[in-house]
């Protein structure tokens, strides 16, 4: 009758939930995240992830919840995911080397929150890891509040178009300065025809 009841009880132990801090040390820990884990980690606002190198579906599901989310350890995501994750307020992704069309107009409509100090509505995402983007990825993310892009080593004509729209753009020292001449560029027009100020808006 002991043994039986050591054991009912060494089993209840083990079935007990994990406390936030307890989940969150054995994801960093494992490297990996279940189903569970991943929902029990949704409640949190801010959350750093950065050592797990992949996430299923669900788990993006899960976790696109959280307000400010850290993958950087993601080298890829699907299609999905981009589409879960966009509804961060402020999203890192810097492992990412590369991203599709389909990705880059989900991750493009990370959504903001409003600021209290400034009245706006504020979203933020990190695409560091990525070192060129496709005009129709530049197109698609030139609908962020704020986008780093510290990586790309060259961006076309039409993309410092389209990434001249984003309220606040960081890219390399070598191209942040074409960004600020296309905008200099514009302050200097005295008119625009309709066809031009459509391309602008």
């Amino acid at each position: 009758m002991k043994r039986l009841l050591i054991l009912i009880l060494l089993v209840l132990a083990g079935c007990r939930e994990q406390t936030l801090p307890e989940t969150l040390n054995s994801v960093k820990d494992s490297r990996t995240i279940t189903d569970r884990q991943a929902e029990t980690l949704s409640k949190v606002g801010t959350l750093f992830l950065n050592s797990l190198t992949s996430i299923t579906n669900e788990q993006a599901e899960s976790l696109s919840t959280v307000k400010h989310l850290q993958l950087n350890s993601l080298t890829s995501i699907t299609d999905q995911q981009a589409e879960s994750l966009s509804q961060c307020k402020r999203l890192y992704l810097n492992g990412l080397t590369s991203i599709t069309d389909q990705q880059a107009e989900s991750l493009g409509k990370v959504e903001g929150y409003l600021s209290q100090v400034l009245g706006k509505i504020k979203g933020h995402l990190y695409l560091n890891g990525l070192t060129s983007l496709t005009d129709a990825q530049a197109e698609s993310l030139s609908q962020c509040n704020s986008l780093y892009l510290n990586g790309l080593t060259s961006i076309t004509d039409l993309q410092v178009e389209s990434l001249s729209r984003v309220e606040y753009l960081e890219l390399s020292k070598a191209l942040q300065p074409l960004i600020y001449k296309y905008k200099d560029h514009l302050n200097g027009l005295t008119s625009l025809t309709d066809t031009q100020a459509e391309s602008l808006s």
